[in-house]
């Protein structure tokens, strides 16, 4: 819905980008940065939705694309999940951008991994808050 500034709506805004730089600065390719590029088709991207478990067709539309994800992945707490990891790429998109911090792999996994610990205490039955860290502990086990 366009309420991400990503580099492609700064563009369309006419912001100015040193170097007219618009592209994902999250992969090696010379793609645009886009809503849908950055959570969906950037290579970083899909790296992380492998290891938290979360696969689909991305070259299919938003919805398929979804829909397919939720049936693989097979289990409560799709969205929750789903919803985390996005925010954690946009947050390493945001350390390289504002900060020049490198993304990594290892990082973007550990803050996953340390937001859903948080968001489990939003959890109001006890029984559900111990099967999703479950969960979560099954896809992100802690590092030996």
């Amino acid at each position: 819905m366009d309420r991400l500034n990503t580099r492609n709506i700064l563009r369309r805004k006419r912001h100015k980008i040193e170097g007219n730089n618009y592209n994902c600065v999250l992969c090696e390719g010379r793609y645009e940065e886009t809503a849908f590029h950055l959570f969906f088709s950037c290579t970083f991207t899909h790296i992380c939705w492998e290891k938290i478990g979360i696969f689909g067709n991305f070259a299919a539309n938003i919805f398929d694309m979804m829909s397919q994800a939720k049936r693989a992945f097979g289990g409560k707490f799709f969205m929750e999940i789903f919803m985390i990891g996005a925010w954690q790429i946009w947050k390493q998109r945001n350390n390289l951008t504002f900060n020049r911090s490198n993304p990594t792999l290892q990082s973007c996994l550990f803050l996953f991994k340390q937001e859903a610990q948080l968001q489990a205490h939003r959890i109001n039955k006890e029984l559900d808050r111990h099967s999703f860290l479950a969960v979560i502990n099954s896809l992100v086990p802690d590092p030996l």
